[in-house]
């Protein structure tokens, strides 16, 4: 192993290993990453296969590779499916390949390490670390006439100042994503959980329910039409929408599309509650069975950790989980910030059932949304289906 870890090509005959995610467009970092890799000429070709467009995406087309026998080598997994990884997927504990392993590691925060740590094992590096924040269209504000030095701190605050806004400019005012992600936030700063420390779900309690009623608040004030994220995205680029909470990994790429000002804020809380934000991301785990695509995969992950890979990395947006001192990127100010706040875990969904039990939850936050269910009756419907799958 040792051998096959060191600085020289891996072995004579090349070995090539899939790395499965979900970034599209040959100049994406996770692209450049992949392709600076195999620029060193290490005997491993590190293969990119794009599959899908979301975590759930890629994860069922990785189960259907394991149960044809053909595990991809490295996965792109969302933290919120590593229980997941561990129970279904068999990802593999990083410690388990002794020195070399730890290396890997070792060029990792240790709370960054802790978010990847499932059961006492530790499923992959912390690649990935985004916050959701709040996009603002500047040119819309100052037109406006909102103060652009004085961004809302509280979400009671934006939705006061986003009702002028609209009156004035016509524009369409705000958008959040329809997931499980952002409700996290809003019942997180509201005081309660999704799941509470043992993997119970306590969605329905009453701090919860005062928080999701905080976030449809929106659509019934008029201020938030719900659409697909690609939509809002395509809607915020083109000047239609003044605002919008999503992840703060997107800023790179909104910017290269937009002809505005744009301005990341932390992503507002609740008046009168302490802000409790969460994280996001994912991580890479290694699925591969065969010894020598391990070993391989691993080299990969070593070349990830290094402050070379790390600096491309940066530029999608994420956050930078390494002990590397490196520039904070232009514009990402506030996700710092927020990140220095303190940021919680993204939910994870224990068990082999956990992906089903976030699309059971999914599904009830859009009936929320839309209004075919009221947030105490959907809080309480999705936390009794969840318990279901969960036991």
């Amino acid at each position: 192993m040792a051998a096959i870890l060191s600085s020289t090509p891996a072995r004579s005959a090349n070995a090539s290993i899939d790395i499965v995610h979900f970034f599209s467009g040959a100049d994406h970092p996770m692209e450049l990453v992949i392709k600076a890799f195999n620029q060193k000429n290490l005997g491993v070709t590190a293969v990119s296969r794009q599959e899908g467009t979301t975590y759930e995406a890629i994860t069922q087309k990785a189960m259907a590779g394991i149960a044809a026998g053909r595990p991809p080598a490295v996965l792109t997994t969302g933290w919120k499916l590593a229980s997941f990884a561990k129970h279904t997927l068999g990802a593999q504990d990083l410690r388990q390949f002794g020195a070399e392993g730890q290396a890997v590691l070792d060029n990792y925060r240790e709370s960054a390490i802790k978010m990847v740590t499932i059961d006492n094992s530790v499923l992959g590096i912390p690649w990935a670390l985004s916050t959701p924040m709040l996009y603002v269209n500047m040119d819309h504000w100052k037109s406006g006439g909102l103060d652009a030095a004085a961004l809302p701190t509280t979400v009671e605050d934006l939705y006061v100042k986003l009702g002028a806004l609209q009156q004035k400019t016509g524009k369409a005012a705000l958008c959040y994503e329809v997931n499980e992600w952002e409700p996290q936030a809003f019942i997180q700063n509201a005081g309660g959980d999704v799941l509470d420390a043992s993997g119970k779900p306590v969605m329905d309690s009453a701090n919860a329910i005062y928080g999701m009623q905080k976030f449809v608040e929106a659509k019934t004030k008029g201020l938030w039409k719900p659409i697909g994220i690609s939509e809002m995205l395509t809607a915020f680029q083109a000047g239609a929408l003044s605002t919008m909470v999503t992840s703060s990994a997107r800023l790179s790429g909104i910017k290269a599309q937009s002809a505005f000002e744009i301005k990341l804020a932390k992503m507002p809380g609740l008046e009168g509650r302490p802000r409790r934000m969460n994280s996001g991301g994912n991580f890479l785990s290694i699925l591969a069975r065969n010894k020598e695509q391990q070993a391989a995969a691993l080299q990969f992950l070593k070349f990830c950790g290094t402050a070379e890979a790390m600096k491309i990395w940066l530029g999608t947006g994420y956050l930078n989980t390494t002990k590397h001192d490196l520039p904070i990127p232009s514009g990402q100010e506030a996700a710092y910030a927020q990140l220095a706040d303190g940021l919680t875990p993204e939910t994870v969904w224990p068990g082999p059932r956990g992906l089903e039990a976030l699309k059971v939850y999914v599904d009830w936050i859009s009936r929320m949304v839309n209004g075919s269910a009221s947030v105490p009756d959907g809080l309480k419907n999705s936390k009794d289906a969840v318990a279901k799958l969960l036991a």
